[in-house]
């Protein structure tokens, strides 16, 4: 029998790529319930975890109310921890702006601002990192969604948030504070909503080398590689420490481990 009785699951890439389940991942995802209790986490800043829930339900995963945290969570949870009623400037898209708006404080496009806050932006423009370096240059604490350079689709990989970052990171500014796998301090957060503590009884299944086997290990879990994503067995090679597990699929992580 499994150790595990709980598990965190990433979703991109692991649960299902752009419009599709992964096959294997609805079954597999029932068969875990049985027996665990689960924390879908994802790197996604630019949706809300409620939106991430209907999609998921939507392809037929059973995913229940309180048991998605996303990065777009937890840059909100960032944005509150410094203030009330804040001037906040975006580079993003999506559902953040809304959110942020609905916690009290007030989305700016130039002038002064008391964070930047920089996500996946569909619509990015000099301007806009002009607006966003004039904001840091007078002071603004910089948030960043996460690190991943690019997410998976059923067309090809997209540039993700740490290419946004990294455009702000090249102009000489360092975030104040992460809001996605491998940060620690994010995963911890994301686990206290979910009322987890790190400890062997917890294992994290993603599909990226860099976010979630290095987010793992910065926590002390076990870890499960699926190659139905971004990272490959070659990317293995460069870690300190591998995975714990690795597998074809969510499903084929379900039959090594007992579930």
């Amino acid at each position: 029998m499994t150790r595990y009785s709980k598990l965190i699951l990433d979703l991109d890439g692991t649960l299902y790529r752009g419009p599709n389940p992964i096959p294997g991942a609805i079954e597999a995802v029932a068969r875990f319930r049985e027996t665990c209790s689960i924390l879908c986490l994802s790197n996604n800043g630019n949706q809300t975890s409620e939106r991430l829930v209907r999609r998921l339900r939507g392809m037929g995963f059973d995913v229940r109310d309180g048991e998605l945290v996303c990065s777009l969570d937890l840059i909100v949870e960032a944005v509150n921890d410094l203030g009330s009623s804040l001037r906040i400037l975006t580079i993003s898209s999506g559902d953040l702006d809304g959110a942020l708006e609905e916690a009290g404080h007030r989305v700016v496009t130039s002038g002064r601002a008391d964070a930047v806050v920089a996500g996946v932006d569909a619509s990015i423009t000099y301007d806009k990192l002009a607006h966003a370096l004039k904001a840091l240059l007078a002071g603004a604490a910089l948030i960043g969604a996460n690190a991943d350079a690019t997410y998976p689709t059923h067309e090809g990989p997209r540039p993700a948030a740490g290419a946004f970052v990294g455009a702000i990171a090249a102009m000489g500014f360092a975030p104040n504070r992460m809001c996605g796998k491998p940060d620690p301090c994010a995963m911890r957060a994301a686990f206290e909503r979910r009322g987890f503590e790190p400890g062997p009884d917890c294992l994290l299944i993603g599909d990226r080398v860099d976010a979630d086997v290095l987010g793992a290990q910065a926590l002390g879990i076990d870890s499960a590689l699926v190659l139905t994503g971004v990272s490959g067995r070659e990317e293995i090679g460069t870690l300190a420490e591998p995975p714990t597990y690795v597998a074809e699929s969510i499903d084929h992580v379900r039959r090594i481990v007992g579930f």
